[in-house]
């Protein structure tokens, strides 16, 4: 789940703040903070932005995830 109300918070933004910048409707950002809906890419991109942090902190991914692939011939 994406941790859009806690980074909000910490940057002292208020839902209304937030769909300003994103140029979308509060109930929009709303439901992505409740988890009724999902921004796309470029939103995600656009909130790591505001938030100067990473997709894998938007997520709360934590740690480096490495995918091995084997070559074919």
């Amino acid at each position: 789940m994406l941790k859009l109300k806690e980074y909000r918070q910490l940057n002292n933004y208020s839902q209304r703040d937030m769909a300003k910048l994103l140029k979308i409707t509060q109930a929009s950002y709303w439901r992505w903070e409740n988890g009724e809906t999902i921004p796309n890419a470029s939103q995600i991109l656009t909130l790591c932005k505001i938030f100067e942090i990473t997709p894998n902190d938007l997520f709360g991914i934590k740690g480096v995830h490495r995918v091995a692939f084997e070559k074919t011939r």
